[in-house]
C-alpha cells in the first residue's frame, strides 16, 4: 500500500548554468567587447543589453518558479528485486498568481538502485499535479530514500534553479520472484478432498448440512426431496476442507564470507520467496523458518496478507551467516510444528552435513530437500544479471 511522507526540511534554491547559458555568455562578453571597441554602432550596445537582460530574467523566474513548490513522495511500502516500481511525485503550487512551467524530478543516487524522475510540464497556481516517477531496487534489503532534487530550466533553458527536499522513506526490497520449474507443491488446499472439512461454510467441497434457501442461492443446490416435505425449500450447505500447511526452511549458513557463497546464498532466498509467493497464490497455510546471521527466525503458519508479507520482509533482511547453522533452526521445531503439513528445506549445499531431518521427516506429510543441486532444475531466475549481485547488509 502506497503512504505519503511530509517534507521535511526544504534546502536554499542554487542557480547554475547550463550549456547553453555557459554558450550564450561567452557570445554576450564577445558581444560587450565589440560594443567597447566600435563607438560608432549603438546597435551592438542596445544588442549587449538585451543579451544580458535575458540572462537576469532567466535567473530571476528560474528560481521564482521553484520557490513556491511543495513536494510530497508517495512511495511503495515493499517492492521485489530487480523489479520496477512506480513513485509518485505530489507537487503544489503555493502561489496566489502565476504557474510553475518546466518541473523536473529526481531522486538521489542511492546505493543498487536505479531511479527515473517525474516531470510536470505545467502547474498553475493554487493547483496540485501528479509527476510519476520509477525506481528499480538491485539489491534485497531495506531501500533508503533520502531527498529529491527539483529543478526546472525555465524560460530560455540557460540557468538551471535547483533545489534539495530532504524526505526520507525506506522500502523493504523482497528477494527476486522467478519461476518454478517443478511441482512441489504436491497438494494443494482445493485439491485436498481427503482433509477434514472445515467448520467454515460456502465452499463446494464437502457436505456441511441443510438450511433454509435464501435470495441468491444456487438453484443448483436445492435437496428437492427434503423440500418437498417443507413449506419452504432448504439447499446443500457446503463446507471447503482446511487449506494445506507448508514448512519453508531456509539454511543460509556458510563457513566463510566468500562470492560464491554470496551467490548461492541469494539464489536460495529468492527461490524461498518464489515458493513462498506460490504457495500464498495456490491459499496454503505458509511458515518459515531461517537460519539467519542473528539467530533462528521461525514463524508459525498463518493464512493471510499479512503472513506472506512478514515471511517475505524476514527473507530480506536475512544477513551475511558464518555461525548458525541450520540444527539450531531444527532444534527449536518440535514434531508438533510438522503435523500434517508439507516442508521444503532449501539450502545453498548440495548436500546437508550433520543435519538431521529424520524426525521432520517422520512428522510431516511429505518432505522435499532442494540443494544447489536440484535448484537449476526447480527454479528459474527471471533476471539472470541477479546471479553477480552482492546483497544488502
Amino acid at each position: 500500500m502506497a503512504r505519503k511522507r511530509r517534507v521535511l526540511r526544504v534546502g536554499p534554491i542554487r542557480l547554475r548554468l547550463t550549456r547553453a547559458g555557459w554558450l550564450f555568455l561567452l557570445v554576450s562578453v564577445l558581444v560587450g567587447v565589440a560594443s567597447a571597441k566600435n563607438h560608432e554602432s549603438p546597435l551592438v550596445f542596445v544588442l549587449f543589453g538585451v543579451m544580458m537582460g535575458s540572462l537576469m530574467v532567466s535567473i530571476t523566474l528560474a528560481g521564482r518558479t521553484i520557490a513556491g513548490v511543495r513536494v510530497v513522495r508517495s512511495a511503495p511500502e515493499r517492492v521485489w528485486q530487480g523489479q520496477v516500481a512506480n513513485v509518485g511525485y505530489y507537487l503544489r503550487n503555493r502561489r496566489r498568481g502565476g504557474a510553475c512551467l518546466a518541473l523536473s524530478l529526481h531522486e538521489a543516487p542511492a546505493d543498487g538502485a536505479d531511479s527515473v524522475g517525474g516531470y510536470c510540464v505545467h502547474l498553475a497556481a493554487q493547483n496540485t499535479f501528479r509527476a510519476a516517477g520509477r525506481i528499480m531496487p538491485m539489491n534485497r534489503g531495506r531501500l533508503k530514500l533520502t531527498r529529491i532534487d527539483l529543478e526546472t530550466t525555465f524560460p530560455f533553458g540557460l540557468v538551471r534553479a535547483s533545489r534539495r527536499i530532504r524526505q526520507a522513506a525506506s522500502m523493504v526490497v523482497w528477494p527476486a520472484r522467478g519461476l518454478l520449474r517443478q511441482r512441489l507443491l504436491h497438494r494443494g488446499a482445493v485439491e485436498t478432498s481427503s482433509a477434514p472439512p472445515s467448520q467454515v461454510s460456502g465452499g463446494q467441497d464437502e457436505f456441511f448440512g441443510l438450511r433454509e434457501y435464501r435470495p441468491g442461492d444456487n438453484p443448483r443446490w436445492i435437496h428437492w426431496r427434503r423440500s418437498a416435505t417443507r413449506d419452504a425449500p432448504v439447499v446443500r450447505e457446503m463446507a471447503r476442507p482446511r487449506p494445506d500447511t507448508l514448512w519453508v526452511i531456509v539454511d543460509t549458513h556458510w563457513p566463510e564470507a566468500s562470492e560464491e557463497g554470496n551467490a548461492l546464498r541469494e539464489r536460495a532466498l529468492r527461490f524461498a520467496a518464489t515458493l513462498i509467493d506460490h504457495a500464498f497464490v495456490r491459499g496454503c497455510q505458509v511458515g518459515l523458518a531461517v537460519a539467519s546471521g542473528h539467530g533462528p527466525f521461525v514463524r508459525a503458519p498463518r493464512p493471510g496478507r499479512g503472513q506472506r508479507s512478514a515471511l517475505l520482509d524476514a527473507l530480506s533482511d536475512v544477513p551475511l551467516n558464518t555461525t548458525v547453522t541450520l540444527e539450531a533452526v531444527l532444534a527449536g521445531l518440535g514434531p508438533r510444528h510438522f503435523d500434517r503439513s508439507q516442508a521444503i528445506v532449501v539450502t545453498p549445499r548440495a548436500h546437508l552435513p550433520g543435519a538431521d531431518l529424520r524426525n521432520v521427516r517422520r512428522a510431516c506429510r511429505h518432505l522435499t530437500v532442494i540443494g544447489s543441486d536440484r535448484m537449476a532444475r526447480a527454479f528459474q531466475d527471471c533476471t539472470p544479471d541477479l546471479e553477480e549481485i552482492v546483497p544488502c547488509r
